[in-house]
């Protein structure tokens, strides 16, 4: 006779329609965060119909990695990340913890594998989201739990502490240098724009309002972003530069009456870079080039190219300070009264890539 399947907190919110994170937090009784009674009822009830059977502490001891802190990041294939990451480790080493990266690759049931393992009997020192989550609801009841801490753009509906990183800032501030140099018609590339993600469409509104605050009106801005089926046909190591790349060049075969090129990000730029260079264009004097986060390869003599600093390695090592300041806080049962809001002011570098308009 075959075994009978064993029933998991992933059948449990399949049943009861709520997420996998909710199923655990109700079934683990946690005090600290909060559900209706119809919702937990629900749980209770779907989960006894079905025959669940919770691990004793004996069949699986509670993990303790209080000294770890969870990075969750998209990838690693972009130095944006990648410098976040290695600016979090370093201080977290000065205050004796150690970091956990868990990519995500943006899938949804990847991000909630993490969230489920992390409310199933482990403790951390805290969590470091690099992007939005796509379970905002679940992570702020889990901020009562622990530390988390949010590094991206301004977002009413979080709860927990975050870092905040302005889109529409950094955008005026490259369409009022590109307006300086004479430019009136630009294009803006992007990845596949989602409400998620919301810094995609917020650049975009920026160098819009730049144009439209100059008296040069919304048309100056061409938004050209791949769709979600062609932008998962790239390569997973090349997504954000596969991106400038293709559609540059699609673009440029199309026809353009632009004089610059926007990337959403550096990596976007670089791609732009290349595929104008494969086309034997010159930057900047046929075309300009923007990107934004001035990750360490845009100051490259050979790429050279005009970005916008907003403090990277700052916000990494912010993120660890305010863990930090919550744990002991916790550990001296000081009640929490407030949440941490910070914002790092952006400024343009202006380098080689960008020029006269022709």
């Amino acid at each position: 006779m075959a075994e009978k399947k064993k029933v998991t907190t992933k059948d449990i919110a399949k049943h009861a329609n709520v997420s996998q994170s909710a199923v655990s937090m109700i079934l683990n009784n946690k005090t600290d965060v909060s559900f209706s009674e119809e919702t937990r009822q629900r749980v209770l009830k779907t989960a006894k119909e079905l025959g669940y059977q919770k691990k004793t502490s004996k069949q699986k001891p509670a993990h303790s990695l209080s000294k770890v802190i969870v990075i969750m990041c998209p990838f690693l294939s972009n130095h944006y990340y990648t410098t976040l990451v290695h600016s979090i480790t370093e201080r977290a080493h000065d205050y004796g913890y150690v970091t956990f990266v868990a990519p995500t690759l943006r899938n949804p049931s990847t991000e909630q594998y993490y969230l489920d393992m992390l409310n199933h009997d482990v403790e951390v020192a805290g969590i470091v989201y690099l992007y939005p989550t796509s379970f905002l609801p679940d992570v702020n009841k889990m901020s009562k739990q622990f530390p988390i801490i949010n590094i991206g753009d301004k977002n009413d509906e979080i709860t927990f502490d975050s870092i905040h990183v302005s889109s529409t800032k950094p955008a005026y501030l490259v369409a009022e240098h590109l307006i300086s140099l004479g430019h009136r018609k630009i294009t803006y590339i992007s990845t596949p724009i989602s409400n998620i993600e919301r810094s995609r469409s917020k650049r975009y509104e920026g160098l819009v309002s730049a144009f439209r605050d100059y008296g040069l009106g919304e048309d100056c801005v061409t938004l050209r972003s791949l769709s979600p089926g062609e932008y998962n046909l790239l390569s997973p190591n090349l997504l954000e530069y596969s991106s400038g790349f293709n559609l540059t060049k699609q673009i440029l075969e199309e026809g353009t009456d632009s004089t610059a090129f926007v990337g959403y990000n550096d990596m976007v730029a670089f791609g732009i870079l290349d595929a104008l260079y494969e086309l034997k264009y010159k930057v900047p004097n046929d075309f300009s080039v923007c990107g934004f986060d001035n990750i360490p390869m845009a100051n490259m003599n050979r790429i050279s190219l005009t970005t916008v600093e907003h403090s990277i390695e700052a916000k990494g090592r912010e993120a660890v300070d305010i863990i930090a300041r919550l744990r002991d806080s916790k550990t001296k049962n000081q009640p929490r009264s407030f949440v941490t809001k910070l914002e790092f002011e952006p400024f343009i570098v202006k380098r080689k890539s960008t020029g006269k308009a022709r």
